[in-house]
């Protein structure tokens, strides 16, 4: 479920940019919603089978670590490389990673 998710949040950061219009644009963020709520209790659960149950703790301090730290740099980092390369640019990196992650995520034993 987690990889069909990746592929699809890689398949709708590919048309994002290409969407004409604000509702187009909004119809396409519900889709990308849908697709990343719909593995947030599995993410959570996958993590704790995965990491020794000594270190649940430690890779969930990660988590929140990573997420918050993107929280404050994302947007900087991304808000000057658009304004460098453009902004379908970035929509199409980030459908790159997203989709070489779904490989990754294939690969998990749970």
């Amino acid at each position: 479920m987690i990889t069909v998710a990746m592929v699809m949040t890689a398949m709708l950061f590919v048309v994002y940019p290409l969407m004409p219009t604000a509702l187009s644009m909004g119809v396409v963020s519900v889709f990308l919603g849908f697709t990343l709520g719909t593995v947030q209790p599995m993410v959570m659960s996958t993590l704790h089978q995965i990491t020794p149950e000594e270190r649940h703790g430690e890779a969930l301090g990660l988590r929140m670590m990573a997420i918050n730290a993107s929280s404050v740099l994302m947007p900087l980092a991304l808000g000057a490389a658009g304004a460098a390369v453009g902004i379908n640019v970035l929509f199409w990196a980030a459908a790159a990673a997203v989709g070489a992650g779904a490989r990754m995520a294939s690969q998990l034993k749970t």
